[in-house]
Protein backbone atom coordinates (compact mmCIF):
# COMPACT_ATOMS: atom_id res chain seq x y z
CA UNK A 1 0.00 0.00 0.00
CA UNK A 2 1.28 3.42 -0.92
CA UNK A 3 2.16 5.77 1.93
CA UNK A 4 0.93 8.78 -0.03
CA UNK A 5 -2.85 8.80 -0.69
CA UNK A 6 -2.49 11.77 -3.03
CA UNK A 7 -0.13 9.79 -5.25
CA UNK A 8 -2.55 6.87 -5.30
CA UNK A 9 -5.40 9.15 -6.36
CA UNK A 10 -3.21 10.73 -9.07
CA UNK A 11 -2.34 7.28 -10.43
CA UNK A 12 -5.98 6.23 -10.50
CA UNK A 13 -6.95 9.48 -12.23
CA UNK A 14 -4.22 9.10 -14.82
CA UNK A 15 -5.24 5.51 -15.55
CA UNK A 16 -8.87 6.62 -15.99
CA UNK A 17 -7.81 9.48 -18.27
CA UNK A 18 -5.66 7.11 -20.32
CA UNK A 19 -8.58 4.73 -20.78
CA UNK A 20 -10.76 7.64 -21.86
CA UNK A 21 -8.13 8.81 -24.35
CA UNK A 22 -7.59 5.33 -25.80
CA UNK A 23 -11.33 4.70 -26.10
CA UNK A 24 -12.01 7.96 -27.97
CA UNK A 25 -8.90 7.64 -30.18
CA UNK A 26 -9.66 4.03 -31.15
CA UNK A 27 -13.37 4.67 -31.64
CA UNK A 28 -13.01 7.84 -33.69
CA UNK A 29 -9.92 6.64 -35.54
CA UNK A 30 -11.52 3.30 -36.35
CA UNK A 31 -14.66 5.00 -37.63
CA UNK A 32 -12.63 7.31 -39.87
CA UNK A 33 -10.63 4.32 -41.15
CA UNK A 34 -13.77 2.46 -42.14
CA UNK A 35 -15.21 5.54 -43.81
CA UNK A 36 -12.03 6.34 -45.75
CA UNK A 37 -11.58 2.75 -46.93
CA UNK A 38 -15.19 2.48 -48.05
CA UNK A 39 -14.97 5.80 -49.87
CA UNK A 40 -11.75 4.84 -51.68
CA UNK A 41 -12.97 1.44 -52.85
CA UNK A 42 -16.75 1.66 -53.17
CA UNK A 43 -17.29 5.29 -54.19
CA UNK A 44 -14.08 6.37 -55.93
CA UNK A 45 -13.12 2.94 -57.30
CA UNK A 46 -9.47 3.32 -56.33
CA UNK A 47 -8.49 -0.35 -56.28
CA UNK A 48 -5.07 -1.85 -55.70
CA UNK A 49 -3.06 -2.58 -58.82
CA UNK A 50 -2.07 -6.02 -57.62
CA UNK A 51 -2.01 -8.21 -54.57
CA UNK A 52 0.95 -10.55 -54.80
CA UNK A 53 0.80 -10.44 -58.59
CA UNK A 54 -2.96 -10.82 -58.99
CA UNK A 55 -5.68 -8.26 -59.59
CA UNK A 56 -7.52 -7.28 -56.41
CA UNK A 57 -11.28 -7.50 -56.24
CA UNK A 58 -13.07 -4.56 -54.57
CA UNK A 59 -14.10 -6.71 -51.61
CA UNK A 60 -10.60 -8.05 -50.95
CA UNK A 61 -9.14 -4.59 -51.44
CA UNK A 62 -11.63 -3.14 -48.94
CA UNK A 63 -10.85 -5.79 -46.32
CA UNK A 64 -7.10 -5.23 -46.63
CA UNK A 65 -7.41 -1.44 -46.53
CA UNK A 66 -9.61 -1.62 -43.43
CA UNK A 67 -7.22 -4.02 -41.70
CA UNK A 68 -4.19 -1.84 -42.46
CA UNK A 69 -5.99 1.34 -41.39
CA UNK A 70 -7.16 -0.18 -38.13
CA UNK A 71 -3.64 -1.41 -37.42
CA UNK A 72 -2.41 2.11 -38.09
CA UNK A 73 -4.91 3.56 -35.60
CA UNK A 74 -3.91 0.96 -33.00
CA UNK A 75 -0.21 1.73 -33.51
CA UNK A 76 -0.81 5.47 -33.22
CA UNK A 77 -2.85 5.04 -30.02
CA UNK A 78 -0.20 2.73 -28.53
CA UNK A 79 2.55 5.22 -29.32
CA UNK A 80 0.54 8.06 -27.76
CA UNK A 81 -0.03 5.95 -24.66
CA UNK A 82 3.63 5.05 -24.33
CA UNK A 83 4.59 8.68 -24.78
CA UNK A 84 2.08 9.67 -22.04
CA UNK A 85 0.52 12.18 -24.37
CA UNK A 86 -2.24 13.07 -21.87
CA UNK A 87 0.41 14.35 -19.45
CA UNK A 88 2.12 16.63 -21.98
CA UNK A 89 1.37 20.30 -22.49
CA UNK A 90 2.18 23.11 -24.88
CA UNK A 91 4.65 22.64 -27.74
CA UNK A 92 5.73 19.24 -26.45
CA UNK A 93 2.15 17.94 -26.74
CA UNK A 94 1.78 19.30 -30.30
CA UNK A 95 5.08 17.73 -31.34
CA UNK A 96 4.11 14.37 -29.85
CA UNK A 97 0.66 14.45 -31.47
CA UNK A 98 2.21 14.97 -34.90
CA UNK A 99 5.05 12.57 -34.19
CA UNK A 100 2.88 9.66 -33.03
CA UNK A 101 0.41 10.20 -35.87
CA UNK A 102 3.20 10.51 -38.44
CA UNK A 103 5.06 7.39 -37.28
CA UNK A 104 1.87 5.35 -37.37
CA UNK A 105 1.06 6.76 -40.86
CA UNK A 106 4.54 5.76 -42.05
CA UNK A 107 3.97 2.19 -40.83
CA UNK A 108 0.62 2.22 -42.58
CA UNK A 109 2.17 3.46 -45.85
CA UNK A 110 4.86 0.77 -45.71
CA UNK A 111 2.20 -1.90 -45.30
CA UNK A 112 0.19 -0.47 -48.21
CA UNK A 113 3.25 -0.50 -50.49
CA UNK A 114 4.10 -4.03 -49.37
CA UNK A 115 0.71 -5.47 -50.31
CA UNK A 116 0.55 -3.47 -53.53
CA UNK A 117 -2.24 -1.05 -52.74
CA UNK A 118 -0.18 1.85 -54.13
CA UNK A 119 2.02 1.40 -57.23
CA UNK A 120 4.45 4.15 -56.20
CA UNK A 121 6.06 5.48 -53.05
CA UNK A 122 4.89 9.03 -53.78
CA UNK A 123 1.22 8.03 -53.69
CA UNK A 124 1.79 6.17 -50.45
CA UNK A 125 3.56 9.18 -48.92
CA UNK A 126 0.75 11.52 -50.01
CA UNK A 127 -1.75 9.17 -48.40
CA UNK A 128 0.44 9.02 -45.28
CA UNK A 129 0.37 12.81 -45.01
CA UNK A 130 -3.43 12.79 -45.08
CA UNK A 131 -3.48 9.95 -42.53
CA UNK A 132 -1.16 11.94 -40.26
CA UNK A 133 -3.53 14.90 -40.38
CA UNK A 134 -6.61 12.77 -39.66
CA UNK A 135 -4.92 10.93 -36.80
CA UNK A 136 -3.72 14.22 -35.32
CA UNK A 137 -7.29 15.53 -35.41
CA UNK A 138 -8.41 12.29 -33.74
CA UNK A 139 -5.85 12.83 -30.97
CA UNK A 140 -7.05 16.41 -30.49
CA UNK A 141 -10.64 15.22 -29.99
CA UNK A 142 -9.45 12.51 -27.59
CA UNK A 143 -7.45 15.04 -25.58
CA UNK A 144 -10.46 17.37 -25.47
CA UNK A 145 -12.52 14.50 -24.11
CA UNK A 146 -9.93 13.84 -21.41
CA UNK A 147 -9.87 17.54 -20.53
CA UNK A 148 -13.66 17.61 -20.16
CA UNK A 149 -13.50 14.53 -17.96
CA UNK A 150 -10.84 16.13 -15.77
CA UNK A 151 -12.83 19.34 -15.36
CA UNK A 152 -15.96 17.40 -14.43
CA UNK A 153 -13.98 15.32 -11.94
CA UNK A 154 -12.37 18.37 -10.34
CA UNK A 155 -15.72 20.13 -10.15
CA UNK A 156 -17.30 17.12 -8.45
CA UNK A 157 -14.43 16.85 -5.99
CA UNK A 158 -14.68 20.55 -5.22
CA UNK A 159 -18.40 20.11 -4.57
CA UNK A 160 -17.76 17.12 -2.30
CA UNK A 161 -14.99 19.00 -0.48
CA UNK A 162 -17.33 21.94 0.07
CA UNK A 163 -20.03 19.59 1.34
CA UNK A 164 -17.51 17.93 3.66
CA UNK A 165 -16.45 21.32 4.99
CA UNK A 166 -20.08 22.26 5.61
CA UNK A 167 -20.66 18.95 7.39
CA UNK A 168 -17.54 19.44 9.50
CA UNK A 169 -18.63 22.98 10.37
CA UNK A 170 -22.08 21.73 11.36
CA UNK A 171 -20.52 18.98 13.48
CA UNK A 172 -18.28 21.55 15.17
CA UNK A 173 -21.30 23.75 15.93
CA UNK A 174 -23.19 20.77 17.33
CA UNK A 175 -20.21 19.81 19.49
CA UNK A 176 -19.99 23.37 20.76
CA UNK A 177 -23.73 23.38 21.46
CA UNK A 178 -23.44 20.12 23.40
CA UNK A 179 -20.48 21.48 25.34
CA UNK A 180 -22.38 24.64 26.27
CA UNK A 181 -25.49 22.67 27.20
CA UNK A 182 -23.48 20.44 29.50
CA UNK A 183 -21.74 23.37 31.14
CA UNK A 184 -25.04 25.19 31.76
CA UNK A 185 -26.67 22.00 33.04
CA UNK A 186 -23.74 21.38 35.40
CA UNK A 187 -23.96 24.97 36.59
CA UNK A 188 -27.67 24.66 37.28
CA UNK A 189 -27.26 21.29 38.96
CA UNK A 190 -24.25 22.25 41.04
CA UNK A 191 -23.61 25.93 41.58
CA UNK A 192 -27.16 27.30 41.40
CA UNK A 193 -28.72 24.49 43.41
CA UNK A 194 -25.95 24.89 45.95
CA UNK A 195 -26.74 28.56 46.30
CA UNK A 196 -30.40 27.77 46.83
CA UNK A 197 -29.49 25.23 49.55
CA UNK A 198 -27.33 27.84 51.28
CA UNK A 199 -30.18 30.37 51.15
CA UNK A 200 -32.50 27.78 52.66
CA UNK A 201 -30.01 27.21 55.48
CA UNK A 202 -29.82 30.97 56.14
CA UNK A 203 -33.61 31.20 56.16
CA UNK A 204 -33.88 28.30 58.64
CA UNK A 205 -31.32 29.95 60.91
CA UNK A 206 -33.24 33.22 60.69
CA UNK A 207 -36.56 31.49 61.36
CA UNK A 208 -35.27 29.95 64.61
CA UNK A 209 -35.17 33.40 66.19
CA UNK A 210 -38.68 34.35 65.10
CA UNK A 211 -42.21 33.43 66.11
CA UNK A 212 -45.65 33.86 64.68
CA UNK A 213 -46.47 35.05 61.14
CA UNK A 214 -42.85 36.00 60.32
CA UNK A 215 -41.60 32.47 60.94
CA UNK A 216 -44.50 31.01 58.98
CA UNK A 217 -43.70 33.28 56.06
CA UNK A 218 -40.00 32.37 56.11
CA UNK A 219 -40.87 28.67 56.29
CA UNK A 220 -43.13 29.09 53.25
CA UNK A 221 -40.34 30.84 51.35
CA UNK A 222 -38.01 27.97 52.24
CA UNK A 223 -40.53 25.46 50.95
CA UNK A 224 -40.89 27.43 47.71
CA UNK A 225 -37.12 27.45 47.29
CA UNK A 226 -37.02 23.72 47.95
CA UNK A 227 -39.71 23.13 45.29
CA UNK A 228 -37.81 25.40 42.89
CA UNK A 229 -34.61 23.42 43.46
CA UNK A 230 -36.19 19.99 43.23
CA UNK A 231 -38.54 20.66 40.32
CA UNK A 232 -37.80 23.63 38.12
CA UNK A 233 -33.99 23.60 38.31
CA UNK A 234 -33.77 19.83 37.84
CA UNK A 235 -36.22 20.00 34.92
CA UNK A 236 -34.31 22.77 33.19
CA UNK A 237 -31.04 20.92 33.77
CA UNK A 238 -32.48 17.71 32.32
CA UNK A 239 -33.86 19.63 29.35
CA UNK A 240 -30.48 21.13 28.56
CA UNK A 241 -28.60 17.87 29.03
CA UNK A 242 -30.84 14.81 29.46
CA UNK A 243 -30.36 12.57 32.44
CA UNK A 244 -28.53 9.35 31.62
CA UNK A 245 -27.32 10.54 28.20
CA UNK A 246 -23.69 9.82 29.12
CA UNK A 247 -24.57 6.20 29.93
CA UNK A 248 -26.16 5.63 26.52
CA UNK A 249 -29.33 6.22 24.52
CA UNK A 250 -31.35 3.47 26.21
CA UNK A 251 -30.56 4.83 29.70
CA UNK A 252 -31.56 8.36 28.66
CA UNK A 253 -34.86 7.17 27.12
CA UNK A 254 -35.68 5.09 30.19
CA UNK A 255 -35.03 8.11 32.41
CA UNK A 256 -37.31 10.23 30.22
CA UNK A 257 -40.16 7.71 30.29
CA UNK A 258 -39.80 7.33 34.06
CA UNK A 259 -40.55 11.05 34.48
CA UNK A 260 -43.92 10.78 32.73
CA UNK A 261 -46.70 11.36 35.31
CA UNK A 262 -47.95 8.21 36.99
CA UNK A 263 -51.48 8.90 35.75
CA UNK A 264 -50.28 8.23 32.19
CA UNK A 265 -49.80 4.60 31.16
CA UNK A 266 -46.29 4.70 29.64
CA UNK A 267 -43.90 2.05 28.34
CA UNK A 268 -40.48 1.84 26.69
CA UNK A 269 -39.29 -1.17 24.69
CA UNK A 270 -36.00 -1.88 22.92
CA UNK A 271 -36.05 -4.22 19.90
CA UNK A 272 -34.17 -6.55 20.05
CA UNK A 273 -34.39 -6.73 23.81
CA UNK A 274 -31.25 -5.69 25.63
CA UNK A 275 -29.65 -3.99 22.63
CA UNK A 276 -27.52 -0.94 23.38
CA UNK A 277 -26.48 0.89 20.19
CA UNK A 278 -23.14 2.65 20.10
CA UNK A 279 -23.90 6.20 18.99
CA UNK A 280 -22.12 9.50 19.15
CA UNK A 281 -23.47 12.10 21.54
CA UNK A 282 -25.11 14.17 18.78
CA UNK A 283 -27.26 11.22 17.63
CA UNK A 284 -28.15 10.24 21.19
CA UNK A 285 -29.21 13.75 22.05
CA UNK A 286 -31.22 14.14 18.82
CA UNK A 287 -33.22 10.94 19.49
CA UNK A 288 -33.84 11.94 23.10
CA UNK A 289 -35.15 15.29 21.86
CA UNK A 290 -37.49 13.43 19.51
CA UNK A 291 -38.79 11.36 22.41
CA UNK A 292 -39.25 14.50 24.51
CA UNK A 293 -41.16 16.20 21.69
CA UNK A 294 -43.34 13.11 21.17
CA UNK A 295 -44.18 12.87 24.87
CA UNK A 296 -44.77 16.61 25.15
CA UNK A 297 -47.10 16.70 22.13
CA UNK A 298 -48.99 13.64 23.36
CA UNK A 299 -49.60 15.21 26.75
CA UNK A 300 -50.19 18.85 25.79
CA UNK A 301 -51.93 18.58 22.42
CA UNK A 302 -53.04 14.97 22.14
CA UNK A 303 -54.53 14.65 25.65
CA UNK A 304 -53.22 11.09 25.63
CA UNK A 305 -53.78 8.53 28.38
CA UNK A 306 -51.17 6.09 27.05
CA UNK A 307 -47.72 6.61 25.51
CA UNK A 308 -45.56 3.84 24.05
CA UNK A 309 -41.96 4.43 23.00
CA UNK A 310 -40.17 1.78 20.92
CA UNK A 311 -36.52 1.82 19.86
CA UNK A 312 -35.68 -0.52 16.95
CA UNK A 313 -31.94 -1.14 16.73
CA UNK A 314 -31.03 -2.15 13.18
CA UNK A 315 -27.69 -3.00 11.67
CA UNK A 316 -27.33 0.34 9.86
CA UNK A 317 -30.22 2.42 11.21
CA UNK A 318 -32.11 3.19 14.41
CA UNK A 319 -35.84 3.84 14.45
CA UNK A 320 -37.51 5.52 17.42
CA UNK A 321 -41.30 5.72 17.52
CA UNK A 322 -43.46 7.47 20.12
CA UNK A 323 -47.11 6.41 19.82
CA UNK A 324 -50.04 7.80 21.81
CA UNK A 325 -53.79 7.27 22.04
CA UNK A 326 -54.68 10.96 21.97
CA UNK A 327 -56.86 12.97 19.62
CA UNK A 328 -54.50 12.54 16.66
CA UNK A 329 -52.77 15.00 14.37
CA UNK A 330 -54.28 18.43 13.83
CA UNK A 331 -53.51 19.45 10.21
CA UNK A 332 -53.75 23.14 11.11
CA UNK A 333 -51.33 22.95 14.03
CA UNK A 334 -48.02 24.84 13.77
CA UNK A 335 -45.34 22.29 14.62
CA UNK A 336 -42.31 24.53 15.05
CA UNK A 337 -40.59 22.07 17.37
CA UNK A 338 -40.87 19.30 14.81
CA UNK A 339 -39.42 21.52 12.10
CA UNK A 340 -36.34 22.14 14.22
CA UNK A 341 -36.01 18.44 14.95
CA UNK A 342 -36.45 17.62 11.27
CA UNK A 343 -33.59 19.96 10.37
CA UNK A 344 -31.46 18.50 13.14
CA UNK A 345 -32.04 14.91 12.05
CA UNK A 346 -31.49 15.91 8.42
CA UNK A 347 -28.03 17.16 9.36
CA UNK A 348 -27.31 13.69 10.74
CA UNK A 349 -28.62 11.93 7.62
CA UNK A 350 -31.92 11.00 9.28
CA UNK A 351 -35.58 11.89 8.86
CA UNK A 352 -38.66 12.55 11.00
CA UNK A 353 -42.33 11.81 10.37
CA UNK A 354 -45.54 12.57 12.29
CA UNK A 355 -48.16 10.02 11.30
CA UNK A 356 -51.83 9.67 12.24
CA UNK A 357 -52.92 6.31 13.66
CA UNK A 358 -56.28 4.69 14.33
CA UNK A 359 -56.17 5.71 17.98
CA UNK A 360 -53.92 8.78 18.02
CA UNK A 361 -50.58 9.77 16.52
CA UNK A 362 -47.08 8.40 16.09
CA UNK A 363 -43.82 10.31 15.84
CA UNK A 364 -41.15 8.29 14.01
CA UNK A 365 -37.44 9.19 13.73
CA UNK A 366 -34.88 7.27 11.67
CA UNK A 367 -31.17 7.91 12.08
CA UNK A 368 -28.18 6.06 10.57
CA UNK A 369 -25.86 4.59 13.18
CA UNK A 370 -22.82 6.24 11.60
Amino acid sequence: MSADPVSDIALVDRAADQRQFSFVALSLGGTLSLAISAQAVLLLGVNAVSLRGTDASPFVDLVIRVAINLCGVAIATLLATRARLICRTGIVRIAMVVGCAGLAAACRAAAQILVGIYPSVMLALADAAIATLLMSVTFVFALQSVGSRRRARESERARLAQAAQATAALAALQDEELHMRREIADTLHGTLQGRVVMLQADLRALARGLDGPERTRIDRIGQELDALRENELRTVSATLYPEGIDRGLVAALRALVSRIPAAIDASFVVVPSGAEPELDLARRLALVRVAEEGVSNALRHGLAARIDAVLHVGIDELTLSVRDDGIGVDPSAVLSGLRRLTDRLGGLGGRLELLPTESGAELVARVPRK
